[in-house]
């Protein structure tokens, strides 16, 4: 499976990539066994110390993980790890640019995806959709954690009322975000429960007809409303 290295990079860089493309081009598995350090010196023609350093690497980039007392293993990389990843990155850079960053993102890709889910929604989707119009309408003013998560939650619901897994999976760590804004700006400005309720019943008849034009023209409206709130905000 593996070659001699040569001198051309650094061993232990070229052993990393042997490795790696190994794992992406799934001849080493998830959760599978690696050879032992001795198997892999003798593959490679390294010695212990640059497999370790290469090992090292790949672990903290998350791709193998040594188990004391029983050796290394492919790495089974789920979802929700890629999800997690990616929600830490955005925790970090959750600034007022990152925050604005955010937004416009959303407005180039939630028109597109409500219009998807028109066509593709599924009832149970559905049902939980009409929940959340409820759920938001019920909330008291001052509960704006729930207010958020209720958000998050109808957003969320489109993206996975596409049908595409790669929506959810590109999206969520996005909509992760959301409550944290929602709370900090906007649940501080009045009146935007009332037009948030306002939209949210909208977008959801317009799925619930399957008008995907309408839908994403009101998506457009909702998320260009959403940015003029947030430049509203901190031009105060």
């Amino acid at each position: 499976m593996f070659k001699k290295i040569g001198s051309e990079h650094t061993l232990t860089k070229k052993i990393e990539i042997q490795l790696e493309n190994a794992i992406r081009e799934k001849k080493l598995k998830p959760d599978q066994k690696l050879p032992s350090q001795e198997e892999l010196c003798n593959s490679f023609g390294v010695g212990r110390n640059i497999l370790r350093e290469a090992i090292r690497s790949l672990a903290s980039r998350g791709l193998i993980r040594v188990r004391k007392g029983s050796g290394m293993y492919v790495a089974d990389f789920s979802m929700q790890d890629a999800v997690s990843s990616m929600n830490y990155f955005l925790e970090l850079h959750s600034d007022q640019d990152g925050l604005y960053q955010i937004i416009k993102l959303r407005q180039m890709f939630e028109p597109q995806i409500v219009e998807s889910t028109c066509r593709n929604i599924k009832e149970p989707v559905l049902k939980q959709l009409r929940e959340t119009i409820v759920e938001l309408k019920n909330c008291p003013l001052d509960d704006l954690e729930r207010e958020a998560e209720i958000d998050n939650h109808f957003h969320s619901l489109i993206a996975e009322g596409s049908g595409n897994f790669a929506v959810s999976l590109i999206m969520q760590p996005i909509y992760a975000i959301m409550p944290k804004f929602h709370k900090e700006i906007f649940g501080k400005m009045h009146g935007l429960k009332s037009k948030t309720l306002k939209y949210h019943r909208l977008i959801f008849e317009a799925i619930e007809k399957h008008d995907d034009k309408g839908a994403k023209r009101l998506m457009q409206s909702h998320l260009a409303q959403t940015e003029r709130n947030f430049l509203r905000y901190f031009r105060k």
